[in-house]
């Protein structure tokens, strides 16, 4: 269920905390200035400290974000963070745009860019426990395209993989398939379809399983959703996932009634209202194509309901979407010790990365914790024995900020036990 927000209300409350956070408050503000019980999302609320955290510590993320506003080191924030199945912080900081005056809201929309992967891949385990396909299938089973497929062994020199690429290589991003052509080269194309039929004239780069090659696979993993399920993929998913789960406000393209709520992207310190280093102006008004690895749009609290059902198992709000032990296989280690993955402390799992050393990572997430992120400056993760989820969303680029990082830091101060 959605109701609109009203953002003054909300910016309004959590101004007033930082001029009270000195003070004694009692519940009721306490949790209006994490954002929540202002008419915003029917989102399950709980006061911090129910859940073991700290009210007056998750205030810090609000005196971080709206240091880093002033400073126009970025236009506006959305944090939301969330434990035990609650959502204990909601905030929105900053304005639209650097030069849009309009509040930021939690209700703003922001393009996901590579957070699109994670659903796409949660669309594609949902046809792998139908039996649709094994993660060991060669693709050319099911996309003939590429059955064909050479690797690149030397500039022009082309020879037959030693081994055919496999679904699981398309989910762990070590196919060794690659375009090339970067997010608006591929939005030039009218199709996913005709996209995939490129990439399959195209040789390998690597062989697959031998090295880790970032973004390409998931469009043709997109593809493989689309030919399998016999459903264009945007649809698949908004079926599937999107309209279940309640997700009002994630969708590809979004309708031009919903401009107003659209953060804009800032790109080398300057406003890109309509994302031309992002969408070519042909795409953005044929809004034909329809990406694996990039396209949706979502709000932070839109965002949580996919990133809570994973952390419930694959359950929410009383549906069922994947199985508790898929979710497990998902965030295993599926690369092995592939070198070119150089992330310190984390491994990749099917579509998300997978923290197997916390004190070489960097971060502090508890083992078994997964993430991703988006070029755009977006922003989630997942820790399972915290029973927490976090979600940060902005649109900066490139962004130099070290945001999860520091988003991490200043959640996992505010856990009291």
């Amino acid at each position: 269920m959605y109701r609109p927000l009203k953002p003054v209300r909300v910016s309004l409350g959590i101004r007033y905390f930082e001029r009270m956070k000195n003070r004694r408050l009692p519940v009721a503000v306490a949790l209006l200035v994490c954002g929540i019980g202002v008419g915003a999302y029917d989102l399950p609320a709980a006061q911090p400290e129910s859940v073991g955290m700290s009210a007056e510590r998750l205030a810090r993320i609000g005196t971080w974000l709206r240091g880093v506003v002033e400073k126009k080191q970025a236009a506006g924030f959305v944090a939301l963070v969330a434990r035990k199945g609650k959502v204990v912080y909601h905030g929105a900081f900053g304005t639209r745009g650097l030069a849009n005056a309009a509040p930021m809201t939690t209700e703003a929309i922001f393009d996901l860019a590579s957070m699109t992967k994670p659903i796409t891949v949660a669309a594609a385990l949902q046809l792998l426990e139908e039996g649709r396909f094994t993660l060991a299938d060669p693709i050319g089973e099911h996309l003939p395209e590429f059955r064909n497929a050479r690797v690149e062994t030397a500039p022009g020199v082309l020879s037959a993989p030693r081994s055919p690429v496999t679904v699981r290589q398309l989910f762990s991003h070590t196919s060794g398939i690659y375009h090339g052509s970067g997010r608006a080269g591929k939005f030039e194309f009218p199709t996913l379809e005709a996209l995939a039929q490129d990439m399959a004239k195209k040789p390998l780069r690597y062989e697959p399983g031998s090295h880790w090659l970032y973004g390409d696979s998931h469009d043709v993993l997109g593809y493989l959703v689309q030919k399998i399920s016999g459903m264009p993929l945007d649809r698949f998913v908004r079926e599937r996932l999107l309209t279940p789960l309640g997700m009002t406000d994630t969708e590809y393209w979004p309708a031009a009634s919903k401009d107003p709520r659209r953060a804009v992207l800032v790109v080398d310190g300057k406003d890109d209202p309509q994302s031309l280093s992002r969408v070519p102006p042909a795409a953005a008004r044929a809004q034909t194509f329809i990406g694996g690895a990039s396209g949706l749009y979502s709000t932070a609290a839109d965002y949580w309901r996919f990133a809570q059902m994973l952390a419930n198992g694959g359950s929410f709000e009383g549906k069922r979407y994947l199985g508790p032990r898929t979710i497990e296989w998902m965030t295993r280690n599926h690369i092995g010790d592939i070198p070119s993955f150089r992330t310190p402390g984390t491994r990749f799992g099917l579509g998300v990365a997978v923290v197997t050393n916390p004190g070489a990572s960097g971060l502090p997430y508890s083992r078994g914790s997964y993430y991703w992120s988006g070029s755009q400056g977006t922003v989630f993760w997942i820790d399972p024995k915290e029973e927490l989820v976090g979600v940060l969303m902005v649109q900066l680029t490139p962004s130099r900020l070290k945001l999860r990082e520091k988003f991490g830091a200043l959640v996992y101060s505010a856990i009291l036990r």
